[in-house]
């Protein structure tokens, strides 16, 4: 794969471009890659301003500073900060005049990047510094060796590679989110309970009032943290709880139903073939087989 190391002057030597044009397989199946590098400024310059680009791009500031503008918004941007935003929207980040910058950064995009990125915006700022600065180094280093090399597999590990960055920022941010320390540990303890006690029919009001917060704070901070409504977490879990009863045990869909909270048959039968594309009974013959 040919790299594009022609940077203008205010580039150090060492800086490293990779341009990369998917497959089609990727561009159905994959996370692919659009470019990936590495740069370090010995001066800094006007910077970088875009709009209706196809792709999403997750930068880390490996050293110096700088700012990001996005959503109408300024963020600065110092050593270890990450930001990740999406490229069809307008955006702009130029290094600090005084404070040169290192970047890594990946242009990527896929079919389901748009709605990694929904869940990832849900928790508030582009920028995020990860609770450990070397795992997106990591992956980001990782994801330009595998754009130079450029092998028969590279398409494949590159994916696998985007695909775990991504993952760790989520998990990053819903173990601390924009929310202070306090704050989230209150949330899983809320979401604890409401698994604990899913089959029960309480509602946002009382579930509020049991944990001392605001109901419109704690159904938009879930929402946030959790990428889903209480009332998703609680139906999930009774629907687990309905799969563990129809795998290894005799009962009814009646008594399945009554079991996990549900009030109807009917309306338990509804919803898991919503939630698992197939009835319980088939879910139950697939899974248990021939006996």
């Amino acid at each position: 794969m040919p790299e594009y190391s022609s940077f203008p002057p205010f580039y150090d030597p060492s800086s490293l471009r990779v341009i990369l044009t998917p497959s089609a397989f990727a561009r159905q199946n994959l996370f692919f890659l659009q470019e990936a590098g590495h740069i370090r400024l010995v001066q800094s310059h006007g910077g970088t301003q875009r709009s209706s680009l196809d792709s999403f791009l997750i930068v880390q500031v490996a050293a110096g500073s700088g700012q990001l503008q996005y959503d109408g918004r300024v963020w600065p941007l110092h050593a270890g900060q990450c930001f990740w935003v999406d490229c069809r929207r307008p955006h702009g980040y130029r290094s600090a005049d005084d404070d040169p910058w290192e970047l890594r950064w990946v242009h990527f995009n896929g079919r389901s990047a748009p709605a990694f990125y929904k869940l990832f915006a849900a928790g508030g700022s582009p920028v995020f510094t990860p609770a450990d600065t070397g795992a997106p180094a990591r992956r980001l280093d990782a994801v330009l060796d595998l754009a130079r090399r450029w092998d028969a597999t590279a398409e494949l590990e590159a994916s696998a590679e985007v695909a775990a960055l991504l993952a760790g920022i989520l998990a990053d941010r819903a173990r601390g989110g924009s929310d202070t320390a306090p704050a989230a540990a209150r949330l899983e303890q809320v979401r604890a309970y409401v698994i604990a006690h899913c089959t029960e029919n309480f509602s946002l009001d009382e579930l509020a009032a049991r944990f001392y917060l605001s109901k419109y704070y704690l159904a938009r901070s879930f929402k946030q943290r959790y990428g889903e409504t209480i009332l998703d977490c609680r139906l999930s879990a009774r629907i687990d709880m309905a799969k563990q009863m129809l795998r290894y045990t005799d009962l009814t869909l009646g008594q399945i139903a009554a079991g996990c909270g549900f009030r109807e048959q009917a309306y338990f039968t509804r919803r898991f073939r919503a939630a698992e594309g197939q009835t319980a009974t088939d879910y139950r013959r697939a899974w248990r087989g021939k006996r």
